[in-house]
């Protein structure tokens, strides 16, 4: 008789929340917000440590402080609590907090609102520019920024990040609001 040997564990996935179930939070969530009378940057599960968190980023003109985030963060939860109980049945952390000075840019709008300022692109795994946001094209598939003086079109579709970028030095820059 040969020896059995055990079966090794299948390896269960942990996250436990539909892209559906993903796209109605966000929603809910962005409604709240704007309510509110905040900007939505983002809202993002992600999984960390193996804790799955809900992140929020909140922005607005005067800049967002602490108690801005709680503000934010009892309203989302109240709504999470009485509408999500039973769909996201994974435990999970919810973060409520300011984008930063080194803020993420996502969509068109993000390009405009910051043209002027510096921003850093990673548009390949190897390949980064960092430069002065022009703005974009009529389209708004194309962001023009001048990178060491010559003016550069990146496609918005080959953006895998972009985040402003904080010079402490430049106090005019990064006044509070100057955005």
């Amino acid at each position: 008789m040969k020896p059995t040997r055990p079966k090794p564990k299948q390896k269960t996935k942990k996250f436990a929340v539909s892209h559906s179930v993903k796209l109605s939070v966000e929603a809910a969530v962005r409604k709240i917000i704007e309510e509110l009378g905040y900007e939505c940057v983002q809202v993002l599960f992600v999984k960390e440590s193996e804790k799955l968190i809900l992140r929020i980023l909140i922005d607005s003109v005067g800049g967002i402080n602490i108690g801005d985030c709680e503000r934010v963060s009892k309203k989302v939860s109240r709504m999470l609590d009485e509408e999500f109980d039973e769909t996201i049945t994974e435990h999970y952390t919810l973060e409520t907090s300011s984008p930063g000075v080194e803020r993420p840019l996502f969509s068109v709008a993000d390009y405009m609102r910051f043209s002027g300022r510096v921003a850093r692109l990673r548009v390949s795994p190897k390949k980064t520019l960092t430069g002065k946001i022009i703005g974009t094209d009529e389209s708004g598939e194309n962001v023009i920024m001048e990178c060491d003086g010559a003016e550069q079109v990146i496609p918005l579709a080959d953006i895998a990040r972009a985040n402003l970028v904080w010079y402490p030095d430049k106090d005019e820059a990064n006044k509070k609001g100057a955005f």
